[in-house]
């Protein structure tokens, strides 16, 4: 025992020995600079030296508090890690950003590592970059800008770069993994200091990440959805799953060649989506394929995000949103016409977050973010015009509504807004109440009580099951019963996985998908209910102006043969005078010549 307490003696006054003069270390870490535009590599110092514990940071014209914070931070932390009284120490940090305002918590990391490696008297390896912000327990915090910091590496030479760790499949893991391979640096993801230092000390090497991309549901044992309505026909909705799953191929086979990998990986689970499909999923699948599609469209994007790009990219959304011609509505084709509207005002609210988004980027993740929301309108516009040719190829009588539907849209309107949080469908439904587009106002105040709702929505088995029973019973309309086949889709899964967790998940989806269902079957009713014949005075549409064309075209058609047959029963009169009155015929000639 003895040895032991004279042994740590002597290793405590060889450190403390060692700690009399100065120790100076530095490491890189990027940064976002030029309003957000670009990133650039700095360089921070520490200079350890025996003190009183106090943390300062000089370089840069200013350095904000939280900067600073993060720093008092990364040292309480570090000396923490290492058993060591941060009192007996000071240290001095130095950034290299000469004559610049430094802000922002994101170089907390570094000033751990930087402590531990000023602590210790170990070098940080010269060939990675490091970014992150850092908690009191070492846990290592996300960060904005990856793009412009990760160009910022690559650009000064470094083969990789420490990014927070982010969830398989996040938005933030994509962003790490576009710009891994569209710039060819590693992104090493990181939890915590521990991690961290692993790789800035060289004990483990910086190995490139990968992204699994998969939504795996057991398709094979889902039964076959049962597609029989009575107040639907299952097979115009077809075309719509159709071209939901073509959009999205085709956007994901967009994808550069440094994306083979993920690209596999993305049609291979839509190939799974289309099998739910052929199991009589129609939505369900379109539904999956059209969150595929937003994933591919924003990956793709990453290489080109700037802001001309961005801006030119959502103008050309919006021009194309705005193109869309909307069919007349008949008591056929009404809930497509409905559907297509209420998309097309999905997607002007989403445009109109993107622009936001645009004007308030401060690196390049604010354009990526807008671009994800052009992408997602985009989509919505494209489920539009499938809706509306769909719509055109229904036909039947042409309907308006009479005065009560304005009454029953408020009454939905005032129901959401008292029961939901402030949503993107409650919006819509506002909006479109001030138009007075009456239906998309129903519709988007339904989805709102359900997806924007003020209280939680959770989901046992005995509730989910309650809510499909009675949405089976309704099914009045395409959408009510395609959500009711959805919520079949989830019950299925629910019951095949053992995992609570996601079983819980299974169930809610079943819930919200039928009392989906519910909603829609009963605003379904009250629509149809307050139909008018009409008759357009201008048809809408290619389709509908092709009508009035021909109609146009055969009653000009029938004149121009009334007037010829006139013509020759006039000509073949004039004939017959001038036989018949010879003298009378001269006598007009003499009188002429004179």
């Amino acid at each position: 025992m003895q040895k032991t307490i004279l042994l740590s003696l002597v290793l405590s006054v060889f450190m403390l020995a060692g700690m009399a003069n100065a120790y100076s270390t530095h490491i890189y870490d990027p940064a976002v600079v030029n309003n957000g535009t670009m990133g650039q590599l700095t360089t921070i110092g520490l200079n350890v030296t025996k003190g009183t514990g106090t943390v300062t940071i000089s370089g840069p014209s200013s350095v904000a508090s939280d900067t600073l914070q993060s720093a008092k931070t990364g040292v309480a932390y570090a000396t923490q890690y290492l058993g060591i009284n941060e009192t007996a120490y000071n240290f001095s940090f130095t950034i290299s950003d000469n004559n610049s305002a430094v802000s922002g918590p994101s170089a907390g990391l570094s000033f751990t590592l930087l402590a531990i490696s000023g602590l210790e008297q170990k070098q940080i390896s010269k060939s990675i970059a490091v970014t992150g912000t850092i908690s009191a327990n070492g846990t290592v915090g996300l960060i904005g800008g990856v793009f412009n910091k990760a160009s910022a590496s690559k650009f000064s030479g470094k083969s990789a770069l420490l990014v927070p760790y982010a969830p398989n499949s996040s938005l933030e893991s994509m962003f790490y993994y576009a710009s891994q391979q569209n710039l060819g640096i590693d992104m090493v993801e990181v939890k915590n200091v521990s991690e961290a230092l692993q790789y800035t000390f060289g004990y483990k090497m910086p190995q490139p990440m990968k992204l699994d991309y998969n939504q795996s549901y057991p398709v094979s044992s889902i039964p076959q959805a049962n597609q029989s309505c009575n107040t639907c026909n299952i097979s115009y909705f077809y075309p719509l799953e159709n071209m939901t799953l073509n959009m999205t191929a085709a956007e994901i086979n967009s994808m550069g060649k440094n994306f083979s990998t993920l690209k596999q990986q993305m049609l291979r689970v839509l190939n799974s989506y289309s099998s739910i499909g052929a199991k009589g999923y129609l939505y369900t699948a379109s539904d999956f394929a059209f969150n595929e599609y937003i994933d591919a469209f924003t990956i793709a994007s990453i290489n080109s995000a700037s802001l001309e790009n961005a801006t030119s990219t959502i103008n050309n959304i919006q021009n194309y949103c705005n193109a869309l011609p909307v069919p007349q509505m008949t008591n056929q084709n009404y809930e497509y016409v409905i559907g297509g509207e209420f998309r097309q005002a999905l997607a002007n609210q989403t445009i109109g977050a993107a622009v936001q988004q645009l004007n308030a980027s401060t690196s390049s993740d604010g354009i990526i973010l807008s671009l994800r929301d052009a992408g997602t309108a985009n989509a919505w516009c494209k489920a539009a015009s499938a809706m509306y040719n769909t719509a055109y190829a229904i036909g039947g009588t042409n309907v308006t509504y009479d005065g009560s539907i304005r009454d029953i849209a408020d009454n939905y309107l005032s129901q959401a807004a008292s029961n939901s949080m402030p949503n993107t469908y409650l919006s819509v439904a506002s909006q479109a109440f001030k138009n007075g587009d009456y239906y998309t106002t129903i519709y988007a105040s339904i989805y709102s009580e359900i997806f924007g709702s003020s209280s939680s929505i959770a989901a046992n088995a005995s509730a989910a099951n309650a809510a499909y029973n009675a949405a089976t019973k309704q099914q009045f309309g395409i959408w009510a019963k395609e959500f009711d086949i959805q919520s079949s889709f989830f019950l299925n899964q629910a019951n095949m996985t053992s995992n609570s967790s996601l079983q819980s998940s299974y169930f809610t989806s079943a819930y919200s998908a039928a009392i989906l269902s519910s909603g829609l079957s009963k605003a379904n009713m009250q629509i149809s209910s307050n139909f008018m014949n009409y008759t357009a005075a201008y048809p809408q549409g290619y389709a509908g102006i092709q009508e009035q064309l021909n109609e146009i075209f055969g009653m000009l058609t029938v004149i121009f043969l009334m007037l010829v047959l006139i013509f020759i029963i006039l000509l073949k009169n004039e004939i017959k005078v001038r036989k018949a009155n010879p003298v009378q015929q001269a006598a007009r000639v003499s009188r002429k010549r004179r």
